[in-house]
């Protein structure tokens, strides 16, 4: 059995996609840019020079490659730590009917736009819509909920509060993803 490295998985991947963007975003990630976005993801506070030390690249070629990575296939983000300040996070969890839910997204957002972060439309057997939500208490959190039951086609309407983030992974899934 032939062993392919990471890259020639990628490449091989590129091969069967048929959207072009995709394809070619596939190829730009050969071995090396693969290390270059495996030490970003670890540490992104990380800059090109201490970069090109550690993996033994030129610093010219880490601040070329890094720039069109950073173009083409990082998302630069912040996020907002709203515990900080005193807010309760959690998420709406809602089921709507006949093929409405991208509509009741649209208007849980534009309703409780000083509440709502981001809708989801999901796929599964008991829900289509995930709306994080911020608020300050329980009348606050008893407002939204009333709320998105009392809109035209929603069905059920569940929540849930985030308690504490136990670990984040996303490096490590990043990583899997790209050496298969």
């Amino acid at each position: 059995m032939v062993r392919l490295s990471p890259a020639d998985k990628i490449r091989k991947y590129a091969i069967v996609k048929s959207d072009t963007k995709q394809v070619l975003l596939l190829k730009l990630l050969d071995d090396t840019n693969i290390k270059i976005v495996s030490q970003i993801l670890d540490n992104p506070a990380i800059g090109s020079l201490a970069l090109s030390k550690k993996l033994d690249i030129p610093l010219s070629t880490i601040q070329r490659r890094r720039a069109k990575i950073e173009k083409d296939v990082l998302k630069k983000t912040y996020t907002f730590d709203y515990k900080a300040l005193g807010c309760r996070v959690g998420d709406l969890v809602i089921n709507v009917d006949n093929g409405r839910a991208e509509e009741v997204a649209q208007k849980i957002i534009n309703k409780y736009k000083n509440n709502v972060t981001h809708c989801q439309i999901r796929i599964n057997s008991i829900h289509n819509i995930l709306a994080q939500i911020i608020y300050k208490d329980t009348n606050e959190l008893h407002y939204l909920i009333e709320g998105a039951k009392a809109m035209e086609h929603v069905t059920t309407v569940e929540w849930s509060e985030m308690v504490k983030i136990i670990g984040d992974n996303d490096s490590g899934v990043i990583q899997t993803v790209l050496k298969k």
